[in-house]
């Protein structure tokens, strides 16, 4: 799969390494390398997506130093064969080893997927344009794939599942007398007392009857008692507790297995309950009040943060229409397009960021390329301004989009911070 994408993007001749196969085989160990770092830290995911797909950006950003750090180690005369900042090499290298470890977990295709579905719409892509739609549009399956698994109501009735008990090794030796040491003692209750009555004495004499007594239960004891250890000593605490034990681990096993899918089942429904009353009530958790009669600005990004605040971070791409069709209502289907400078020109008001400011309690002030969302919340704790949007997202700030697209980008967003965080 890996070799196929990589293939394909050698077709869009952003890799201008000639017909050199020792110039391929550096490629191909740098994304292996690129990838290794992906898989320890999968915060740098978003980054390196937002960087990956904008042939524009610029020779200072730091994923393109790091990435070029990484090739160089392969291919040492790099920069001999490109004097200016190789882009579109380095792009090539972090889009496939992007591709590979999505293709490989859900949970990294997520975090590329919703990343780059923000920012695809303004990217400026030249040859490797339908490559990377197909890549997103596969990442997108896989993701959305794992979220229906997550939201699905199991519909199978649970069954407790239950073996048999089986003593398998457990064997008991033959309980036999020992008739000579029986007919010992046996013997021995019939003989003489020392010390005391001859053999005319009978039972009627109760010195012989005490003899005698004292000796029969003795010859029968000691029999039994012999016997008994015996038969004891042929029995295995393990042969026992061992078929047990795993009788009852396969049960626990069993019942852990119905729990699960029982509570998965409940969690489900419950997700879309609380879903559909929120659509309902139009009601503002963070703002303690509804969303009608608040600015329609604050909209998009009050919702997509509130919707964030009660969804797991693995869902289904039907939240982004929930989402989308309950703004679309409190504004009236007034669903215009405007543009990014006059958005943030709107919510740059004193009372609006007020509001906004609640929304971006974790505040990461990162280098380079950020997504919409953190420059947002960067904008409204004046620690950017309008004018840096387009250094800092690499999108114009001509550039159109309507307020639910919006709410549903600043939902990913979020969710992608959730998502990258653990």
């Amino acid at each position: 799969m890996e070799d196929k994408f990589l293939q394909e993007f050698l077709k869009t001749g952003l890799f201008d390494i000639g017909e050199s196969d020792e110039r391929l085989g550096w490629l191909k160990k740098s994304i292996t390398d690129l990838q290794e770092v992906f898989k320890k830290d999968y915060s740098l995911l978003p980054k390196y997506t937002l960087v990956a797909l904008d042939p524009n950006i610029s020779d200072t950003e730091p994923v393109l130093l790091e990435t070029e750090i990484i090739i160089t180690g392969h291919w040492e005369a790099l920069r001999i064969r490109f004097t200016e900042m190789p882009r579109q090499i380095i792009r090539g290298v972090i889009l496939n080893a992007l591709n590979t470890i999505g293709t490989s977990d859900p949970l990294a295709a997520r975090i590329i997927y919703l990343t780059a579905n923000n920012f695809y719409p303004y990217a400026k892509l030249n040859n490797e344009k339908k490559l990377v739609e197909t890549m997103l549009s596969s990442l997108g399956e896989i993701a959305e794939k794992n979220a229906v698994v997550e939201w699905s109501l199991i519909e199978q009735e649970p069954a407790l599942k239950l073996g048999t008990l089986k003593v398998g090794n457990l064997k008991f030796e033959a309980v036999n007398l020992d008739k000579d040491k029986f007919q010992e003692k046996w013997d021995l209750a019939f003989t003489n007392e020392p010390n005391g009555h001859g053999p005319q004495h009978g039972f009627q004499n109760d010195q012989y009857r005490n003899h005698f007594k004292s000796k029969t239960t003795d010859a029968i004891v000691s029999s039994f008692n012999s016997t008994l250890d015996g038969f004891n000593k042929s029995i295995s605490a393990l042969d026992i507790e061992t078929p047990i034990n795993k009788f009852f681990t396969e049960f626990k096993k069993t019942l852990d297995a119905n729990l699960k899918t029982s509570f998965s089942s409940l969690m489900a429904v419950e997700r879309r309950s609380k879903l559909l009353w929120w659509k309902e009530t139009l009601y503002s958790a963070s703002q303690k009040k509804g969303y009608r009669g608040l600015d329609k600005n604050l909209l998009p990004i009050l919702m997509g943060s509130d919707l964030n605040n009660q969804v797991p971070e693995i869902t289904p791409i039907s939240v982004d229409y929930l989402l989308r069709d309950t703004l679309f209502l409190l504004i009236d289907k007034q669903d215009s397009l405007l543009k990014f400078s006059d958005y943030l020109t709107k919510i740059s008001k004193d009372n609006i960021k007020s509001i906004l400011k609640s929304c971006f309690c974790n505040l990461a002030e990162l280098e380079g390329r950020i997504s919409i969302t953190s420059f947002i919340a960067l904008l409204v704790n004046d620690r950017v301004t309008i004018k840096d949007f387009k250094t800092r997202t690499g999108i114009e700030d001509s550039e159109e989009i309507t307020l639910t697209e919006l709410a549903v980008i600043v939902l990913h967003d979020l969710l992608t911070q959730r998502l990258t965080s653990e």
